[in-house]
């Protein structure tokens, strides 16, 4: 896959034939499917769409990418097929579904890693090591933040004295979403005076340029940028951190006022874990997560969504780790491709996580998936 390729499909400008009525209401016969949702999942649907089209040209599917939150809402309001998703549902969207009627099949395709990303010319770090704690990356994107830690050198000595640019995933996206949650302790937690957007490729290339930006996306965006940025090593230990007291007293001063514990310093070395095939399938990269589509049951008894379904989790596809790796992911276990496989064929709907969309250890996600598929 290219990176022009790979543009294409992040800003929504590949559609795989003349899209007509693909959603629940769609007859019976219909040849359109339509799906939306993560720019981090897009490109894999799009690839076995592609591969799919070899097969059954007269399909016609569109794939958009309004990100895992935002094609949440088109398809729980039944405009589209299936929902790419880089994060669970959540315990709103499943109310939201309750409420309208409206069954789903959770299917898991997938891992991938948060990356957090700087230029490969990244001025930001003194001896030339990007390596951040989980702490530094609290106190860097968090609300109480926001307006007061502007420059690099007020998270740590470590960093230069200059100024702070960020950038990073939309509002809308399950990448925002896993990042906050994960980062702050709590999904949406995060400052605003950022760039935000679902065009991942487009935040590796202002990265890029920019020796003091830094960034957050999918690992397939790094994979596809190696000549523009570099992967920031993540040490998972919320207190390394030696952030200037006054700094610190200002923003725990901020948190006591919303609520929050204070962030304690203990100082320390930061010995961080990169992103990379191995880190991620063992989640010891402290921001690894799985990967799903979710299906409308409804359109589920369409036989061109049946076809495409059935065949997007054969293991010539979310099994073969050549096909996985070239879009940028990793497969899943083949217990988990097993689970999500008898979850479609046995249309077991609803949704193995209860609404929680992050935390789970890997024994614990495939605990409850296999659970959740009667296994």
């Amino acid at each position: 896959m290219t990176s022009k390729w790979l543009r294409a499909v992040v800003l929504g400008l590949v559609t795989l034939g003349v899209v007509g009525l693909g959603q629940p209401t769609a007859p019976r016969d219909s040849v359109a499917i339509l799906i939306d949702g993560s720019s981090t999942v897009g490109p894999i649907t799009e690839a076995v769409a592609k591969e799919f089209l070899t097969q059954v040209p007269r399909a016609r599917i569109s794939v958009g990418i309004s990100g895992t939150s935002g094609g949440f809402r088109r398809f729980l309001a039944n405009e589209t097929d299936m929902n790419d998703a880089s994060r669970p549902i959540s315990a709103a969207e499943i109310k939201t579904a309750s409420e309208r009627g409206i069954e789903y099949l959770e299917l898991m395709i997938g891992l991938d890693g948060v990356v957090v990303a700087v230029s490969r010319n990244t001025g930001i770090f003194k001896d030339g090591v990007p390596v951040m704690t989980m702490g530094e990356l609290n106190l860097l994107w968090s609300k109480e933040s926001q307006g007061l830690i502007t420059r690099w050198n007020q998270i740590s000595p470590r960093f230069a004295d200059a100024p702070i640019v960020l950038s990073g995933a939309a509002s809308t996206s399950g990448t925002f979403d896993v990042f906050t949650a994960v980062v702050t302790g709590k999904s949406g937690d995060s400052r605003t005076d950022y760039f935000g957007t679902e065009e991942d490729q487009l935040l590796a290339e202002q990265t890029g340029a920019n020796p003091y930006a830094l960034t957050y996306f999918g690992f397939a965006f790094l994979d596809h940028n190696r000549d523009r940025v570099q992967a920031v090593a993540i040490d998972p230990r919320p207190e390394v951190i030696d952030t200037p007291k006054e700094i610190l007293d200002q923003i725990n001063a901020r948190r006591a006022a919303a609520g929050k514990k204070p962030l304690v310093a203990a100082g320390g070395k930061p010995a961080g874990v990169l992103p990379s095939v191995d880190s991620i399938a063992n989640f010891s990269y402290p921001l690894s997560r799985p990967l799903f589509i979710y299906v409308n049951k409804k359109s589920a008894e369409r036989p061109l969504v049946q076809q495409f379904v059935s065949f997007y989790l054969g293991e010539q596809i979310i099994g073969n780790q050549e096909f996985m790796l070239d879009v940028g992911y990793l497969p899943i276990a083949f217990e988990l491709r097993e689970a999500a496989r008898r979850i479609w064929t046995n249309r077991i709907v609803g949704t193995a996580f209860g609404g929680t969309i992050t935390g789970f250890t890997p024994e614990q996600i495939a605990q409850l998936y296999r659970k959740h598929a009667g296994l």
